[in-house]
């Protein structure tokens, strides 16, 4: 399977928790015949087909990148978990309104592509040549992108960091923290359900140490994890990649401070469950260097009264303006719809990487010192920007300001996200048909 395929199938996993409880009976679900259906799920199902489908997926991913495999049956279970998840997730964005616009979508279409080294058709042409469907590769993108999208809705814009939080932070942890150093973990987590009886409790932490002895008895950490994990990378081994500080969960940070490459952590209890964690590697360390641009930019909003091609070619005006020696700094002053840097001579000051919107970011980086560029289009609109300068320069202190309180937002962040998740299942109407599971009402 092309490589394309591999990152992107990893990405598209979401979690797979276990059955929830809700009171009211669907609505009506689409007539589709019963021995076709695997789940009802709200007022939708997940056909047989389906389930086959993504189960055969996730196979031959996790079978490319050399992961055990559990039974079919296990594996299957945790496809439908996951498959009942993400359509929960799916139904509450289609009552927001929640969508993704096409030029987030292409947008992001051409970020896979590039970062694969292909053009777009060149991805086409891969996918259909692996023998999958183009519009099922597609739609699994926007769902993911639209899934995305009701997290940072419903639980990240929710999140507040304080100054004293910080300061609290860097005063107990400063020596910890190395801006450079990430860490390389994967994670069984085993769930515990809300308001969890001691027994239920016990039970948990029971399997917990039995999955920890079989992975120290030799059995494969990533298998363990794809057959019994209920984490959001249960179905990619239990992978989470290469995580700085600031990204490890609150309940993480002291256990994987004092692991060694190769260990595999004792049950770890979150509000979400008993977490297993093994580190796979280290990397990184101490000083921070990076490359600071001094850039401007002059911004045309589209509007109902400013079309697209309206806004380019009036930046097309401005552009060729300058190049016969017209001040920048005047016609942003005059022209640009960003006010908060039109008053600067559209002046934004020194840019860290990944501090603007990955368009305006890409620009920047490819336009020489002292040039303007052509018209590019971001979501806020259309834009030319000049690069005035560039600069290595020692971020290390910043840094560590920014990743405690990048530590803390993640914490919290995932924390949220965790009883969020456990929330919209618990309160969705699932029952499952599928025979060989068993059939169960959440009713």
């Amino acid at each position: 399977m092309h490589r394309l395929l591999k990152v992107l199938l990893a990405s598209l996993l979401f979690t797979a928790l276990p059955v929830g409880a809700n009171a009211a009976e669907p609505a009506q679900a689409p007539l589709v015949p019963l021995d076709s259906i695997a789940a009802i799920v709200d007022n939708g199902v997940i056909t047989m087909r389906q389930l086959q489908e993504r189960t055969t997926q996730i196979k031959a991913e996790l079978q490319a990148r050399g992961t055990q495999l559990p039974a079919d049956a296990v594996l299957e279970r945790q496809v439908l978990n996951s498959m009942i998840l993400e359509k929960i997730q799916l139904g509450i964005a289609a009552l927001n309104g929640i969508r993704i616009d096409d030029q987030t979508f292409n947008d992001a279409l051409a970020r896979l592509a590039q970062q694969n080294g292909m053009t777009v058709a060149q991805m086409h042409d891969s996918i259909v040549a692996d023998g999958h469907s183009w519009a099922s590769f597609t739609k699994q993108i926007r769902d993911h992108l639209t899934i995305q999208k009701l997290q940072q809705r419903s639980v990240d814009q929710n999140i507040r960091v304080t100054e004293q939080e910080v300061r609290d932070f860097l005063a107990q942890h400063a020596n910890q923290l190395d801006p450079g150093l990430q860490y390389h973990l994967a994670q069984i987590l085993i769930p515990i359900p809300g308001a969890a009886s001691p027994e239920q409790i016990k039970s948990a932490r029971s399997e917990a140490e039995k999955l920890r002895k079989q992975a120290d008895g030799g059995e494969s950490f990533a298998k363990l994890a794809v057959a019994h994990s209920a984490g959001q990378h249960a179905l990619d081994g239990g992978d989470l990649g290469w995580l700085g500080a600031d990204q490890l969960p609150t309940y993480f940070v002291r256990v994987v401070n004092i692991m060694q490459s190769g260990d595999i952590s004792q049950p770890i209890r979150s509000p979400s469950g008993y977490h297993l964690v093994k580190l796979l590697g280290v990397r990184g360390g101490k000083k921070v260097t990076i490359t600071q641009t001094h850039v401007r930019h002059i911004l045309i909003k589209i509007t109902p009264t400013m079309s697209s091609a309206q806004a380019r070619a009036k930046l097309e005006r401005l552009r060729r303006e300058i190049e016969r020696g017209a001040s920048f700094a005047t016609l942003a002053k005059a022209n640009s719809d960003d006010t908060g840097s039109a008053a600067n001579g559209g002046d934004l000051g020194w840019v860290n990487p990944g501090q603007l919107v990955p368009q305006f970011q890409k620009v920047m980086n490819e336009t020489p010192v002292g040039k303007v560029s052509q018209p590019f289009r971001t979501p806020y609109g259309w834009h030319i920007l000049e690069v005035l300068g560039r600069r290595q320069h020692d971020s290390t202190e910043q840094m560590v300001q920014a990743r405690a309180k990048q530590i803390i937002f993640q914490r919290k962040s995932q924390e949220a996200l965790n009883i969020w998740l456990r929330h919209i299942r618990d309160q969705a109407y699932v029952r499952i048909l599928l025979k060989r599971h068993g059939a169960q009402d959440a009713g």
